[in-house]
Formats: structure tokens, C-alpha cells, sequence
């Protein structure tokens, strides 16, 4: 392997540790026979939750296709508002008033197939209604909205108080990307991966026989270095552990199952690749549970992209939509294929919508209320729930955004009880008063663990 320089030691392990810098003290502490599809570390429920970083525009990709709420629609967006006729007509959802962005071909299928949901108006209490992207995001992900100074996220929150994360769970929490979201904010077991091919010291330094060079040498060197129990020793040692599950894992090679269609270039190649991980980490039943991904560009201010605009090159907008349905239909296509689609629930979501009125640049701006997409094996889709706040005047937020309608915890704390199995819902949203199920998730697969059917 060579020999290794100071100077090469200290890079290598720079690269581990930044890598995993979204994991906080390192990764759980797993009994040494554990492996993957063992029955101690059974694959069982998990959650995947997808935020759309920018706001977007949810009156676009669910709109009025006719009905009480039509003629506003076009009247208040003259150029971007999708059509009913032609090559760029929105897809209609079964039997409603309501139509699909043209782009989402994908998931116009899995609603077709009762695979996905969709909720309507989405959002804050008035009270707390913000248009700032840092605060709304922050909101959402430490689920308290109006405040983030409760120090944790409320992914980590269900984490801590689900009871359901075992010993032999190697990986119970992964964000995948470059971050972990504040979702996870405060979680010590989290894997934050992004590319598992770079996923080693000195990955840029050359490989010898297929090898990252001195990564033997830089992770014997890191155990002998971090054998303290303080905080930076148990951060090293996670650090050299993640490296070698994810070694022991080759995740790094991963097909697809057949029918699975992750696209390979476009816009959205990178959450592709981030979906491709999480199946097919989720595939090897080793106790996954929740899993985050981000994909943003939403912030749609000028040339969102005209309603007749069908080439994708030109519309930014649609090729976003387009890409997102594209991954979501593979994901779903790729776990379905092993019988995990049932074991998924994915939430598609973003910090609030867009305003109703297009803007002099062919775009929108803030605005609030938006729909949330809802996708699992055991989701009751084909269907739209909660209730569209309406265009016409007088039914406006401020006479400017969609109506906010449902609170966007009150769809988060159906997945996590009747899911997830977590009820200690006061402490996942303190200060929210669940008002009950939507429905999204049938009573009768509810489950009590998160690793095995009840």
C-alpha cells in the first residue's frame, strides 16, 4: 500500500471526517456479528422525506383543471397557467376538478395506481406564516413552527422516542448529500452519505489494484489515534466504522431492478443517484428507518416556463418536475421489485408555495399554502385530501397565496403513528394538537414496530 506521510494521514482523515460531518458523534454501536439481512437486523418500515429547497410552485404542479376555481386560474396566470388541450395539458387526477403538471408523467402512473397521494393547502398556522426561505425551512425541519430554538430536528425527535432502533440497526438514520438536514439536527447515529465511490481517505490520491491508496494505513492508524471516549474519539472511530460498513456493504456497486428507470442525465441525475442509495441500502434490511434527500432550484422568480412550453430544454420548471417524477417512479419501481415498496412511505414537501398571480417576469413569488405528495406500497392513493382553499375573491391569503389548509405536522404525524409506530407525538411536534388521521395511511396497517408487522 506504501508508506504513509504525515501529510497524507492528515488529508485522508480530513476527507473522513468532513464526509461524515452531518453524523455528530459517529455511528451506533452494532454487535461485530451483525450483517446485512441477518434476522437480528431485519429490514422493516422506513420513511424517506424529500424537501424541495426554493418554495415550489404547487399551484402548477396541481391545478384547477376545471371547475369553480378554473377561470381565476388562467385569469391571474395569462402565460403560465397549464392547459387542458393539446401536447402540454395537465393530467387529470381521476374523476376531481384537478390536473398534473404535463411533466409528471411518472407520478400522473402512480396515482392511476393508488400508490400516491396528495394532500391540498399544506402549511403553517396563519400565526406563524413566513415567505422567508430560512425561516420556513427552518420551521418545518425542527417542526415547531414560528420558533427554532428548540435545538433539534424533528426527525431526531422521533428517533429518540420511537423505542425501535436496535443495537443491530447499522444504518437507522441516513441523509443523503453533502449535509444533514436540521431535520436530523441532534442525532448522534445519522450517516450522512453522498457518493459512496468517493466514500474513503485519499479518494482523490489514485487507486492502487482497485483501492483507495493508504486507506488501510489512514483507518488503522485513526483506531490506534482515537481510542479515548471523549467527543473527537468517538467521532473518529464512527468515522473509520461508516468507512468500513461501507465497505463491507460495496454500496458503491448497486443494478437497479428491472423497470426501474433512474435517470441518467438532466437535472435531476444527482437525486438519482441519492434515491438509487437509499434503495439500495434499504434493500439490504440492515434497520434502516428514515432517510432525507434534498432537491432544490424551486425558487421560480422569472421564466418558470410558459403553459405551452413543451420542450423541457426551455422550461425550467417542467424539466425539474419532470426529473423529480422520473426518480420517485424508479424508487418506487426499485423497491416494488423486492416486495419494500409496501415498507416505504415517501413525503414530498417543500417550505411553502408560490403566490397565485404570475409576476411581470413570467414567474411567481412567495407565497404559502401548497400540496404535499404523499407515496408508499401502503399509502391509500389516487385520491386528493384536504381542501383546496379556492382563486376566487375573497378566498385568498392575504389576497395573494393559495390558502393554507392543514397543518403540514398533521400529515408528518400520521406517517410517524401509523407508520413509523411513534406516538409520542408531544414530543416529536411540541405545542401541535393532532387532530387526527387524513386517512393517507389506512387503520388497519398501522403498524407498532418499526422492524416487524404487529
Amino acid at each position: 500500500m506504501g508508506n504513509l506521510t504525515r501529510r497524507a494521514f492528515l488529508k485522508g482523515s480530513t476527507i473522513c471526517l468532513t464526509a461524515l460531518g452531518g453524523m455528530q458523534l459517529g455511528l451506533r454501536a452494532r454487535p461485530a456479528h451483525a450483517e446485512a439481512g441477518s434476522s437480528s437486523s431485519a429490514g422493516g418500515n422506513f420513511f424517506v422525506y424529500i424537501y424541495l429547497r426554493g418554495g415550489i410552485d404547487g399551484l402548477n404542479m396541481v391545478c384547477p383543471f376545471d371547475g369553480p376555481d378554473r377561470a381565476a386560474y388562467e385569469q391571474q396566470r395569462p402565460n403560465i397557467h397549464l392547459r387542458t388541450t393539446g401536447t402540454t395539458a395537465a393530467l387529470r387526477l381521476g374523476s376531481s376538478n384537478y390536473g398534473l403538471h404535463f411533466a409528471a408523467t411518472g407520478l400522473h402512473q402512480l396515482y392511476g395506481q393508488g400508490r400516491l397521494a396528495i394532500v391540498h393547502g399544506t402549511g403553517f398556522p396563519v400565526a406563524q406564516i413566513t415567505r422567508s426561505h430560512f425561516d420556513a425551512q427552518d420551521y418545518m425541519e425542527h417542526g415547531t413552527p414560528g420558533s427554532n430554538s428548540i435545538g433539534s430536528g424533528w426527525l431526531a425527535r422521533h428517533l429518540a422516542t420511537s423505542g425501535q432502533v436496535p443495537d443491530a440497526a447499522m444504518i437507522p438514520a441516513l441523509a443523503v448529500g453533502a449535509n444533514a438536514p436540521a431535520s436530523l439536527l441532534g442525532r448522534r447515529d445519522v450517516m450522512n452519505l453522498d457518493d459512496a465511490n468517493s466514500f474513503h481517505p485519499n479518494s482523490n490520491n489514485g487507486n492502487v489494484d482497485g483501492v483507495p491508496r493508504y486507506k488501510l494505513s489512514t483507518t488503522i492508524t485513526m483506531r490506534e489515534l482515537y481510542q479515548g471516549t471523549g467527543t473527537l474519539n468517538q467521532a473518529g472511530i464512527g468515522t473509520v466504522e461508516a468507512i468500513e460498513l461501507v465497505d463491507t456493504l460495496n454500496i458503491a456497486n448497486y443494478t437497479p431492478a428491472t423497470g426501474a428507470v433512474y435517470p441518467t442525465s438532466g437535472v435531476a441525475t444527482t437525486l438519482a443517484n441519492q434515491a438509487k442509495l437509499i434503495a439500495n441500502i434499504a434493500k439490504r434490511r440492515i434497520g434502516l428507518q428514515v432517510a432525507t434527500m434534498d432537491y432544490g432550484g424551486w425558487d421560480t422568480h422569472e421564466n418558470q416556463g410558459d403553459g405551452t412550453q413543451g420542450d423541457l430544454n426551455q422550461n425550467q420548471y417542467g424539466a425539474r418536475l419532470a426529473g423529480l417524477s422520473q426518480v420517485l417512479t424508479a424508487l418506487y419501481n426499485d423497491l416494488n421489485a423486492d416486495g419494500l415498496a409496501r415498507n416505504m412511505v415517501v413525503v414530498v414537501h417543500s417550505e411553502f408555495g408560490r403566490r397565485v398571480r404570475e409576476n411581470a417576469n413570467r414567474g411567481t413569488d412567495h407565497g404559502s399554502g401548497n400540496p404535499m405528495l404523499v407515496l408508499g406500497g401502503r399509502v391509500a392513493g389516487g385520491q386528493l385530501y384536504g381542501t383546496f382553499g379556492g382563486l376566487n375573491a375573497g378566498q385568498l391569503f392575504q389576497n395573494e397565496d393559495v390558502a393554507t389548509t392543514t397543518d403540514f405536522r398533521r400529515v408528518l404525524s400520521e406517517v410517524v403513528t401509523a407508520h413509523l409506530g411513534n406516538n409520542a407525538l408531544s414530543s416529536v411536534f411540541p405545542g401541535y394538537s393532532y387532530p387526527g388521521r387524513l386517512g393517507l395511511l389506512p387503520s388497519d396497517q398501522i403498524f407498532k414496530h418499526g422492524f416487524e408487522a404487529a
